[in-house]
């Protein structure tokens, strides 16, 4: 009866954990494309256990396009354009992306003129997943963002000029989620009395036995 009030007692003071997080974040800089822009960022190496990695990541493209008919009558004419950002991280096996749509014009352009579509600014947010080891431990760990601008063009008669400039950039935010034990809980009155009670029991039933 003893043992279990002392066993009782302790479980009331025993260290327990508490969830935490760590966030690191890289600013988004806009760059003339093709970029391949470079995120060093510290690996989990703090009390606790590692549970969770989630990487956001914001892309942002602007661009800017003009179609010059050279030809002396109106054109037929369809042009298309996008851009995909590409997250990888090599030591950790970690590869993703996503696209942004820039453009989209089917339509008839002017003879001997210029069409101006102006320019378009397309941003997207997506979360992505790591694996849990291979951000654990000493040191840092490195992502990279490429884009990659593609555009199609159909019609024209082979008279129509394209002219379009794109920047873009990824901003990256880190976060890691852990479960991090708890410094040692101070005793309250009872709990401290309990014990207290428990070990004088023990010293009393000792002496007993010593007595026979």
């Amino acid at each position: 009866m003893i043992k279990k009030a002392v066993a009782i007692a302790l479980a009331l003071i025993a260290v327990g954990s508490q969830a935490g997080t760590i966030t690191q974040s890289a600013a988004l800089v806009l760059q003339t494309t093709e970029i391949h822009q470079l995120f060093t960022f510290n690996k989990f190496n703090a009390p606790g256990t590692l549970t969770g990695v989630d990487l956001l990541v914001n892309g942002e493209a602007i661009s800017s396009v003009s179609f010059q008919n050279n030809a002396a009558q109106p054109q037929r004419f369809a042009f298309a354009s996008n851009l995909n950002l590409f997250i990888d991280n090599a030591a950790a096996g970690f590869s993703n992306g996503f696209g942004l749509a820039l453009f989209n014009y089917p339509s008839t352009i002017t003879p001997l003129g210029l069409t101006d579509l102006g320019t378009v600014d397309k941003t997207d947010a997506v979360h992505f997943a790591g694996a849990l080891a291979a951000f654990t431990g000493a040191g840092t760990t490195t992502f990279s963002c490429d884009s990659q601008v593609s555009n199609t063009q159909a019609g024209g008669g082979g008279n129509i000029i394209v002219s379009q400039s794109t920047t873009a950039g990824c901003g990256l935010t880190l976060k890691y989620t852990f479960d991090a034990p708890l410094p040692p809980a101070v005793p309250e009155p009872g709990s401290l009395a309990l014990v207290g009670l428990a070990l004088a029991g023990l010293g009393f039933a000792a002496r007993r036995r010593a007595a026979k």
